[in-house]
Protein backbone atom coordinates (compact mmCIF):
# COMPACT_ATOMS: atom_id res chain seq x y z
CA UNK A 1 0.00 0.00 0.00
CA UNK A 2 1.03 3.87 -0.88
CA UNK A 3 2.65 5.44 2.32
CA UNK A 4 0.61 8.15 3.81
CA UNK A 5 2.37 11.49 4.10
CA UNK A 6 5.65 9.65 5.26
CA UNK A 7 8.45 8.90 3.02
CA UNK A 8 11.87 9.85 2.34
CA UNK A 9 13.04 12.40 -0.41
CA UNK A 10 13.97 10.96 -3.50
CA UNK A 11 16.22 11.77 -6.32
CA UNK A 12 14.13 12.22 -9.62
CA UNK A 13 11.17 13.41 -7.55
CA UNK A 14 8.19 16.32 -8.02
CA UNK A 15 5.53 17.37 -5.77
CA UNK A 16 2.00 17.72 -7.95
CA UNK A 17 -1.41 19.58 -6.52
CA UNK A 18 -4.75 18.80 -8.33
CA UNK A 19 -7.24 21.13 -7.44
CA UNK A 20 -10.65 21.39 -9.19
CA UNK A 21 -9.50 24.47 -11.32
CA UNK A 22 -5.67 23.91 -11.89
CA UNK A 23 -2.66 21.55 -11.64
CA UNK A 24 0.52 22.32 -10.08
CA UNK A 25 3.94 20.70 -10.23
CA UNK A 26 6.80 22.21 -8.57
CA UNK A 27 10.22 19.90 -8.84
CA UNK A 28 13.48 20.47 -6.45
CA UNK A 29 16.82 20.24 -6.60
CA UNK A 30 17.67 16.93 -4.88
CA UNK A 31 21.18 18.10 -3.67
CA UNK A 32 20.23 21.98 -2.94
CA UNK A 33 16.70 21.97 -2.69
CA UNK A 34 16.59 25.02 -4.64
CA UNK A 35 13.64 24.69 -7.20
CA UNK A 36 14.06 23.45 -10.37
CA UNK A 37 11.11 24.20 -11.96
CA UNK A 38 7.24 24.78 -11.63
CA UNK A 39 4.41 24.88 -13.61
CA UNK A 40 0.58 24.57 -14.07
CA UNK A 41 -1.90 23.81 -16.38
CA UNK A 42 -5.62 25.39 -15.74
CA UNK A 43 -8.87 23.09 -16.15
CA UNK A 44 -11.98 23.49 -17.79
CA UNK A 45 -15.12 23.09 -15.49
CA UNK A 46 -15.85 19.68 -14.26
CA UNK A 47 -13.22 17.64 -14.50
CA UNK A 48 -12.57 17.66 -10.65
CA UNK A 49 -15.32 18.74 -8.72
CA UNK A 50 -14.92 19.50 -4.48
CA UNK A 51 -11.75 17.24 -5.07
CA UNK A 52 -12.97 14.08 -6.62
CA UNK A 53 -11.99 12.94 -10.04
CA UNK A 54 -15.29 13.09 -12.53
CA UNK A 55 -13.80 12.80 -16.16
CA UNK A 56 -11.20 10.66 -15.74
CA UNK A 57 -10.41 10.08 -19.07
CA UNK A 58 -10.35 13.68 -19.81
CA UNK A 59 -8.08 14.47 -17.10
CA UNK A 60 -5.48 11.77 -18.17
CA UNK A 61 -5.11 12.80 -21.43
CA UNK A 62 -4.11 16.53 -19.90
CA UNK A 63 -1.90 15.34 -17.46
CA UNK A 64 -0.37 13.37 -20.12
CA UNK A 65 0.64 16.46 -21.91
CA UNK A 66 1.24 17.76 -18.96
CA UNK A 67 3.78 14.60 -18.35
CA UNK A 68 5.10 15.36 -21.68
CA UNK A 69 5.33 19.08 -21.99
CA UNK A 70 7.19 19.37 -18.09
CA UNK A 71 9.47 16.81 -18.89
CA UNK A 72 8.52 14.72 -15.79
CA UNK A 73 7.77 11.28 -17.31
CA UNK A 74 9.16 8.25 -15.32
CA UNK A 75 9.33 10.33 -11.29
CA UNK A 76 8.40 9.84 -8.09
CA UNK A 77 5.40 12.21 -7.18
CA UNK A 78 4.06 13.19 -3.79
CA UNK A 79 0.46 14.87 -4.11
CA UNK A 80 -2.12 16.28 -1.92
CA UNK A 81 -5.45 14.16 -0.26
CA UNK A 82 -8.23 16.77 -1.09
CA UNK A 83 -9.20 19.17 1.65
CA UNK A 84 -12.61 18.15 1.48
CA UNK A 85 -12.16 14.48 2.68
CA UNK A 86 -9.83 14.45 5.17
CA UNK A 87 -10.52 13.86 8.55
CA UNK A 88 -8.16 14.78 11.80
CA UNK A 89 -8.95 13.37 15.09
CA UNK A 90 -7.06 13.76 18.88
CA UNK A 91 -7.71 10.52 19.84
CA UNK A 92 -6.49 8.65 23.36
CA UNK A 93 -3.99 5.42 23.10
CA UNK A 94 -3.92 3.07 26.52
CA UNK A 95 -0.14 3.46 28.00
CA UNK A 96 0.16 -0.32 27.54
CA UNK A 97 0.40 0.09 23.77
CA UNK A 98 4.41 0.93 22.99
CA UNK A 99 4.76 3.55 20.92
CA UNK A 100 6.04 1.10 17.67
CA UNK A 101 2.53 -1.02 17.84
CA UNK A 102 0.35 2.06 17.63
CA UNK A 103 0.03 1.57 13.95
CA UNK A 104 -1.51 -1.46 14.52
CA UNK A 105 -3.47 -0.81 17.25
CA UNK A 106 -5.34 1.92 15.27
CA UNK A 107 -6.23 -0.71 12.32
CA UNK A 108 -7.85 -2.70 15.09
CA UNK A 109 -9.73 0.33 16.69
CA UNK A 110 -10.83 1.95 13.77
CA UNK A 111 -14.71 1.18 12.95
CA UNK A 112 -15.08 -0.29 16.31
CA UNK A 113 -14.01 2.34 18.78
CA UNK A 114 -12.78 4.74 16.72
CA UNK A 115 -15.23 5.90 14.01
CA UNK A 116 -14.90 7.45 11.10
CA UNK A 117 -17.12 9.07 8.70
CA UNK A 118 -16.62 6.67 5.81
CA UNK A 119 -15.28 3.08 5.13
CA UNK A 120 -11.51 1.62 4.40
CA UNK A 121 -9.74 4.70 5.37
CA UNK A 122 -5.90 5.30 4.54
CA UNK A 123 -4.38 7.20 7.83
CA UNK A 124 -1.64 7.99 9.88
CA UNK A 125 -1.02 9.55 12.84
CA UNK A 126 1.47 11.67 15.44
CA UNK A 127 2.01 10.99 18.79
CA UNK A 128 1.62 14.42 20.47
CA UNK A 129 2.03 13.77 24.36
CA UNK A 130 1.52 11.51 26.98
CA UNK A 131 -0.35 11.62 30.31
CA UNK A 132 -0.51 9.33 33.60
CA UNK A 133 -3.62 7.45 32.35
CA UNK A 134 -3.15 7.40 28.24
CA UNK A 135 -0.94 8.89 25.17
CA UNK A 136 -2.34 11.60 22.96
CA UNK A 137 -2.62 11.36 19.16
CA UNK A 138 -3.33 13.07 16.45
CA UNK A 139 -4.97 10.80 13.73
CA UNK A 140 -5.03 11.24 9.83
CA UNK A 141 -7.37 10.27 8.10
CA UNK A 142 -9.11 9.41 4.02
CA UNK A 143 -11.12 7.47 2.26
CA UNK A 144 -8.85 4.67 0.76
CA UNK A 145 -10.91 5.10 -2.58
CA UNK A 146 -10.15 8.93 -2.76
CA UNK A 147 -6.35 8.08 -2.41
CA UNK A 148 -6.17 5.60 -4.82
CA UNK A 149 -8.07 6.83 -7.41
CA UNK A 150 -5.68 9.44 -7.85
CA UNK A 151 -2.88 7.29 -7.11
CA UNK A 152 -3.93 4.73 -9.81
CA UNK A 153 -4.54 8.18 -12.18
CA UNK A 154 -1.18 9.41 -11.52
CA UNK A 155 0.55 5.76 -12.32
CA UNK A 156 -1.58 5.57 -15.55
CA UNK A 157 0.32 8.37 -16.89
CA UNK A 158 4.17 7.30 -16.33
CA UNK A 159 4.81 8.77 -12.76
CA UNK A 160 5.36 7.01 -9.65
CA UNK A 161 3.27 8.14 -6.69
CA UNK A 162 5.46 7.93 -3.58
CA UNK A 163 2.97 9.41 -0.83
CA UNK A 164 0.15 11.67 0.14
CA UNK A 165 0.00 14.62 2.36
CA UNK A 166 -2.33 17.29 3.60
CA UNK A 167 -2.25 21.23 2.78
CA UNK A 168 -1.95 22.31 5.88
CA UNK A 169 1.01 20.02 7.02
CA UNK A 170 2.57 21.46 3.34
CA UNK A 171 1.65 25.07 4.47
CA UNK A 172 3.50 25.02 7.60
CA UNK A 173 6.47 23.04 6.39
CA UNK A 174 7.30 26.07 4.24
CA UNK A 175 6.63 28.63 6.67
CA UNK A 176 8.95 26.95 8.89
CA UNK A 177 11.45 26.27 6.20
CA UNK A 178 11.56 30.27 5.68
CA UNK A 179 11.68 30.90 9.24
CA UNK A 180 8.38 32.69 9.92
CA UNK A 181 7.07 30.24 12.37
CA UNK A 182 7.57 31.07 16.34
CA UNK A 183 6.20 27.20 18.22
CA UNK A 184 5.64 29.03 21.06
CA UNK A 185 2.31 31.17 19.39
CA UNK A 186 -0.50 29.65 18.32
CA UNK A 187 -0.30 30.47 14.41
CA UNK A 188 -3.32 30.56 12.33
CA UNK A 189 -3.02 29.70 8.46
CA UNK A 190 -5.35 30.25 5.69
CA UNK A 191 -5.55 29.07 2.28
CA UNK A 192 -7.73 30.33 0.11
CA UNK A 193 -8.13 28.94 -3.16
CA UNK A 194 -11.42 29.79 -5.70
CA UNK A 195 -13.57 27.41 -4.58
CA UNK A 196 -12.46 26.44 -0.50
CA UNK A 197 -10.55 28.05 2.26
CA UNK A 198 -7.97 25.87 4.40
CA UNK A 199 -8.14 27.19 7.82
CA UNK A 200 -6.02 25.61 10.23
CA UNK A 201 -3.94 26.52 13.77
CA UNK A 202 -0.65 24.97 14.58
CA UNK A 203 0.95 25.26 18.43
CA UNK A 204 4.57 24.08 19.28
CA UNK A 205 4.58 22.52 15.96
CA UNK A 206 2.07 20.41 15.80
CA UNK A 207 -1.61 20.83 14.03
CA UNK A 208 -3.91 21.51 16.42
CA UNK A 209 -7.13 22.19 14.37
CA UNK A 210 -7.73 21.72 10.42
CA UNK A 211 -11.19 23.04 8.72
CA UNK A 212 -12.31 23.87 5.35
CA UNK A 213 -14.84 26.48 4.21
CA UNK A 214 -16.18 26.39 1.09
CA UNK A 215 -17.06 29.13 -1.24
CA UNK A 216 -20.33 29.27 -2.88
CA UNK A 217 -19.51 30.41 -6.21
CA UNK A 218 -19.27 28.38 -9.55
CA UNK A 219 -15.82 28.05 -11.25
CA UNK A 220 -17.18 29.78 -14.39
CA UNK A 221 -17.75 33.50 -12.57
CA UNK A 222 -13.35 33.25 -13.16
CA UNK A 223 -12.20 33.85 -16.07
CA UNK A 224 -8.20 32.83 -16.86
CA UNK A 225 -5.95 35.48 -17.75
CA UNK A 226 -2.22 35.19 -19.09
CA UNK A 227 0.11 37.71 -16.80
CA UNK A 228 3.15 36.39 -18.11
CA UNK A 229 4.48 34.37 -20.67
CA UNK A 230 5.42 31.20 -17.98
CA UNK A 231 2.28 32.42 -15.70
CA UNK A 232 -1.42 33.04 -15.82
CA UNK A 233 -3.83 33.83 -13.14
CA UNK A 234 -7.69 34.18 -12.98
CA UNK A 235 -10.18 36.96 -12.59
CA UNK A 236 -13.82 37.41 -11.40
CA UNK A 237 -15.85 37.73 -14.42
CA UNK A 238 -19.16 38.11 -12.02
CA UNK A 239 -20.83 40.35 -10.29
CA UNK A 240 -18.83 42.41 -7.80
CA UNK A 241 -20.96 42.94 -5.28
CA UNK A 242 -21.49 38.80 -5.63
CA UNK A 243 -17.94 38.78 -4.97
CA UNK A 244 -17.88 40.97 -2.15
CA UNK A 245 -20.51 39.38 -0.17
CA UNK A 246 -19.11 35.91 -0.91
CA UNK A 247 -16.29 37.01 0.62
CA UNK A 248 -17.70 38.80 4.15
CA UNK A 249 -19.84 35.17 4.36
CA UNK A 250 -16.26 33.39 4.02
CA UNK A 251 -14.69 36.01 6.76
CA UNK A 252 -17.71 35.27 8.89
CA UNK A 253 -17.30 31.20 8.60
CA UNK A 254 -13.51 31.43 9.22
CA UNK A 255 -14.43 34.03 12.29
CA UNK A 256 -16.56 31.11 13.75
CA UNK A 257 -13.51 28.50 13.43
CA UNK A 258 -11.81 31.07 15.07
CA UNK A 259 -13.84 31.20 18.27
CA UNK A 260 -14.32 27.41 17.97
CA UNK A 261 -10.75 26.77 18.76
CA UNK A 262 -10.08 29.78 21.30
CA UNK A 263 -13.00 28.36 23.21
CA UNK A 264 -13.38 24.74 22.62
CA UNK A 265 -9.86 23.35 21.61
CA UNK A 266 -7.39 25.58 23.01
CA UNK A 267 -5.25 23.38 25.44
CA UNK A 268 -2.19 26.18 25.52
CA UNK A 269 -5.17 29.25 26.88
CA UNK A 270 -3.04 31.48 24.68
CA UNK A 271 -5.26 33.41 21.56
CA UNK A 272 -4.10 33.08 18.31
CA UNK A 273 -0.91 35.76 17.64
CA UNK A 274 -0.37 35.19 14.31
CA UNK A 275 -2.18 34.81 10.94
CA UNK A 276 -1.32 33.96 7.47
CA UNK A 277 -2.66 34.18 4.94
CA UNK A 278 -1.65 32.44 1.06
CA UNK A 279 -3.25 30.73 -1.80
CA UNK A 280 -4.03 31.78 -5.39
CA UNK A 281 -7.46 33.56 -4.84
CA UNK A 282 -7.10 36.28 -7.10
CA UNK A 283 -8.79 38.77 -4.32
CA UNK A 284 -6.38 38.02 -1.64
CA UNK A 285 -5.99 41.81 -0.86
CA UNK A 286 -9.85 42.06 -0.16
CA UNK A 287 -10.32 39.00 1.72
CA UNK A 288 -6.97 40.49 3.77
CA UNK A 289 -8.77 43.45 4.65
CA UNK A 290 -11.78 42.33 5.71
CA UNK A 291 -10.21 39.53 7.51
CA UNK A 292 -8.32 42.65 9.75
CA UNK A 293 -11.30 44.09 10.30
CA UNK A 294 -12.57 41.27 12.14
CA UNK A 295 -10.08 39.17 13.61
CA UNK A 296 -8.08 41.00 16.66
CA UNK A 297 -4.74 40.16 15.09
CA UNK A 298 -3.03 41.62 12.00
CA UNK A 299 -2.94 39.44 8.93
CA UNK A 300 0.39 38.58 7.58
CA UNK A 301 0.76 37.78 3.19
CA UNK A 302 2.82 35.06 3.09
CA UNK A 303 5.06 35.74 0.39
CA UNK A 304 8.60 36.39 0.61
CA UNK A 305 11.36 36.54 -1.41
CA UNK A 306 13.38 34.13 -0.30
CA UNK A 307 11.81 31.34 -2.06
CA UNK A 308 13.50 31.74 -5.27
CA UNK A 309 14.19 29.01 -8.14
CA UNK A 310 17.74 28.19 -9.59
CA UNK A 311 17.83 31.10 -11.61
CA UNK A 312 17.15 33.22 -8.96
CA UNK A 313 13.20 34.30 -10.24
CA UNK A 314 11.05 34.51 -6.89
CA UNK A 315 8.24 31.87 -7.14
CA UNK A 316 4.53 32.85 -7.09
CA UNK A 317 2.52 32.43 -3.98
CA UNK A 318 -0.10 30.50 -5.60
CA UNK A 319 3.01 27.61 -6.04
CA UNK A 320 3.20 27.64 -2.26
CA UNK A 321 0.93 24.88 -1.36
CA UNK A 322 2.98 22.24 -3.90
CA UNK A 323 6.74 23.84 -2.60
CA UNK A 324 5.63 23.21 1.04
CA UNK A 325 4.70 19.66 -0.14
CA UNK A 326 7.98 18.98 -1.80
CA UNK A 327 9.86 19.73 1.00
CA UNK A 328 8.15 17.15 3.06
CA UNK A 329 11.04 14.56 4.39
CA UNK A 330 14.03 17.20 3.97
CA UNK A 331 16.88 16.92 6.65
CA UNK A 332 14.82 19.28 9.45
CA UNK A 333 12.33 20.11 7.25
CA UNK A 334 9.71 17.50 8.77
Amino acid sequence: MMVFFRFKPQSKQISMILHDHVIRMVELSHSTMEIRSYRERFLPEGIIRDGKVIERDTLSVILEECVEEWGIKGKRVVFLVPDTYLVLRNEKIPLSVADEDIKGYLYLEIGTSIMLPFKDPVFDYELIGQKSEHKEILLFAAPEEIVNDLSSLLESVSLHPEAADVTALSLYRLYYHTDQIDSQKPTLLIHCGVRAINVSVFYQHKPAFIRQVMMDAPQSNWDVVQTTRSSSTMRWIGDREELIEMVDESVTEIERVINFYHYSMNKSGQKIQRVFLSGDFPELPLLKKRLESTVEVAVQNAETNAIKDEEGNVLPLPYYGAYGLSLKGWKNVN
